[in-house]
């Protein structure tokens, strides 16, 4: 609220009686128009709008956030979790392409009655499948000629076509190195979205902290501004009448003297809007990946967002699997397992079987085979059972992380709750001091008129004011920024931009 800092009532007891109320009216009704006219003006500025603004100047915290989320660098960079997920599993689905090998052995010794002594040819085709038992099947052409070739490679003069396969019998039945990794690639976009997700979380509420600090200290500038042209307008007021002779000079002294004060007050809040502008353009970016200068406002504090209750109870059970946290450690945990899986088959005896059938050209005859086994066994199996027991214990590791994680979640956000609880009796509170500090300088004012008070008392009241709708915006401002950490907690932070 505004006062004045005029008292007709001085300096009008050394007139004569009928100039002294001439006087009195004259300065009454100027006085009277001042004070109507601070009223108004008090009023305007103690209602300040908490909406946004309409003018193009203003940015929005979506505004903001969205230029944030498509825009800034780090973002972009997380963006590229998801394509090295892609390419290992590329990697991955690489172990089950065919493989084609080719050999080719000749020896010839001229000298010799029969020069050929080995000339030998074999090409083949390999394919892995991912399935059941991890076959191998293989298929080619083999042509083996020559008087010191190992009679097993020999074959008629135009070779043999065959085809065949191989399949483990105990030991890789259930899973093998190559179907295990391909799992745990497939996986991969899972701890991609996470990493990509946790990034996107905490920048997302660094900035839109920052904007709420922004927005608080342009309300802060607002507030000193308008108690400084208050003061200003009262200083002129009493500087005009002290020329008059109206009142004593050390009154345009003491109205001067505060409106340097509250200059000051305006250069502070200046100092820090400018500072939290700066703060705010480091999440400014252009789309080529430059900083972009940030010209615009923030909007006003809004309406204070409430919390329902069954809100609430969802958000704490969708938390659990939104956290990016909780991905990370059920990717690890997955991994694990399939890592533990693998282990396992490593304890069971390697016994593969082979077969293969061939076919001669020469003979058209269909009942060439050949069968084959191979056995390998550890005697003690000590690697396979350390690999087991290590990934065992990080099972049981990631068990009692997920325990820990579970329990930071809740507590984020419970304290994310009752600092909006805090946060709302704090503005309640504030809002009715600030109230009572209207009537106070209002009361004061009227015993100023009175000639009851002193100039200093009225610019006391007035500051109380002033640092009363401060702790308002305070209050405010802490809400909204409890109501970014509410979501951060419960891992929803894209609904600020809905």
């Amino acid at each position: 609220m505004l006062s004045c800092a005029y008292s007709p009532c001085r300096a009008l007891h050394k007139l004569p009686n009928n100039q002294a109320v001439h006087m009195l009216r004259m300065n009454y009704h100027a006085y009277a128009c001042f004070q109507i006219a601070c009223l108004l003006l008090s009023t305007t500025v103690f209602s300040l709008p908490v909406l946004s603004a309409s003018t193009p100047d203003t940015l929005t915290l979506r505004q903001f956030l969205r230029s944030v989320l498509d825009t800034h660098p780090l973002l972009q960079s997380a963006a590229f979790e998801r394509n090295i997920a892609d390419a290992e599993l590329q990697n991955a689905l690489g172990s089950f392409d065919p493989v084609i090998r080719a050999g080719y052995d000749l020896k010839y010794e001229g000298s010799q009655a029969t020069p050929d002594k080995i000339n030998h040819l074999v090409a083949d085709v390999e394919l892995p499948l991912n399935t059941l038992f991890g076959p191998k099947l293989f298929a080619g052409f083999a042509r083996g000629i020559g008087t010191s070739l190992n009679p097993e490679f020999r074959t008629p003069s135009v070779g043999q076509t065959f085809l065949g396969f191989s399949v483990p019998l105990w030991s890789g039945v259930a899973t093998d190195r190559r179907r295990t990794n391909l799992e745990k690639a497939r996986l991969r976009p899972l701890l991609a979205d996470a990493n990509q997700r946790l990034e996107q979380n905490n920048l997302l509420r660094a900035a839109a902290l920052q904007y709420w600090t922004w927005s608080e200290a342009l309300e802060q500038l607002h507030i000193a501004e308008q108690v400084l042209m208050i003061a200003v307008q009262r200083a002129e007021f009493i500087a005009s009448r002290a020329r008059r002779g109206e009142v004593a000079a050390l009154d345009s002294v003491e109205a001067m003297q505060e409106v340097e004060r509250r200059r000051g007050d305006v250069y502070r809040a200046r100092r820090f809007l400018e500072q939290a502008s700066i703060d705010a353009s480091i999440f400014f970016w252009t789309e080529a990946g430059l900083p972009r200068p940030l010209t615009q406002f923030p909007q006003r504090l809004p309406e204070l967002p409430r919390l329902d209750s069954t809100q609430v109870l969802l958000d704490r059970v969708r938390a659990m699997t939104l956290r990016p946290e909780m991905q990370r450690l059920d990717f690890n945990q997955q991994s694990t397992v399939l890592d533990l899986n693998l282990a396992q088959e490593g304890q069971k005896p390697f016994i593969e079987a082979k077969t293969q059938w061939m076919y001669y050209p020469e003979s058209n005859i269909a009942d060439n085979f050949k069968l084959g086994l191979n056995f390998h066994l550890p005697v003690f199996f000590r690697s396979a059972q350390a690999q087991t027991d290590l990934l065992s214990i990080s099972l049981e590791r990631i068990r009692l992380q997920t325990a820990q994680t579970s329990r930071v979640i809740t507590a984020d956000i419970d304290n994310a709750i009752s600092a909006l609880q805090r946060a709302a009796e704090r503005v309640e509170a504030a809002e009715k001091e600030a109230n009572y500090a209207v009537r106070m300088e209002e009361g004061e004012r009227k015993r100023f008129l009175a000639g009851e008070t002193a100039l200093l008392i009225v610019n006391l009241r007035e500051r109380a004011t002033a640092e009363a709708r401060v702790r308002v915006v305070s209050a405010k401002a802490d809400y909204l920024r409890a109501w970014v950490f509410y979501h951060w907690a419960t891992g929803d932070m894209l609904r600020l931009l809905q």
